[in-house]
């Protein structure tokens, strides 16, 4: 009797011991929960402070539309053009002329004493070339050259033919050759027709083809 008194006394002892070690261990996991709750609430401002931040870092990188313009403009290069534009640039007004050909920069001396014309950077034929204007004193484009190689490298008999096919075809007559080569190493041909006088000229490292009005000598 004793005996059993002892180990109920001893199990009553043990549960109740079980149960003050239950209930401090949920109370522990309750205040652990609470602690990570409020932790990860107070963490919760400062992560969308970062996003407007990041947000307004953004913005404020964006380039702007003007820039993307340009930068658009420059990735697709030249603007495409033929003979029949270029040629018709002259008697033009060189006002009339500044946004032609995706726009013309003006053309001073080095002193800028005296206005020569405009410059442009065009594709003739897939091919990037740079067109001159020049201006007579009424403003007015007397010529137009197209510089297809500007002694960057040598030019070949292949291209100089192709490029007389174009001149020929576009002014509807077959060209006429210099007998001799000019003072200056170049061999020209030349072509007159409808009023207007083409000439190409070629030297070891320079071609360029040029128009202006059939007048005088050029008739």
């Amino acid at each position: 009797m004793h005996l059993q008194k002892k180990l109920k006394e001893g199990k009553r002892f043990y549960m109740g011991d079980l149960l003050k070690g239950i209930a401090t261990a949920a109370a522990a996991a309750v205040l652990a929960f609470s602690m990570t709750a409020c932790s990860q609430q107070t963490s919760i401002p400062e992560t969308e402070t970062s996003a407007e931040e990041t947000v307004s870092e953004a913005e404020t990188q964006k380039p702007s539309q003007a820039e993307t313009e340009s930068a658009g403009a420059e990735a697709a290069g030249p603007e495409a053009a033929d003979l029949k534009d270029v040629a018709g640039l002259v008697g033009m007004n060189d006002e009339a002329t500044a946004d032609l050909l995706g726009g013309g920069e003006e053309n001073w001396t080095e002193d800028s004493s005296f206005y020569i014309g405009r410059t442009y950077n065009v594709q003739l034929f897939d091919v990037p070339c740079q067109v001159f204007t020049t201006c007579g004193q009424d403003n007015t484009v007397e010529s137009v050259s197209v510089w297809i190689v500007s002694g960057e490298r040598q030019v070949t008999d292949e291209e100089a033919k192709e490029w007389e096919s174009r001149v020929t075809e576009m002014m509807g007559t077959e060209p006429v050759y210099d007998k001799e080569i000019s003072e200056g190493g170049s061999r020209n041909c030349r072509w007159n027709a409808g009023g207007m006088a083409a000439t190409m000229n070629r030297m070891a490292d320079i071609l360029t083809v040029s128009f202006q009005p059939a007048v005088g000598e050029l008739k």
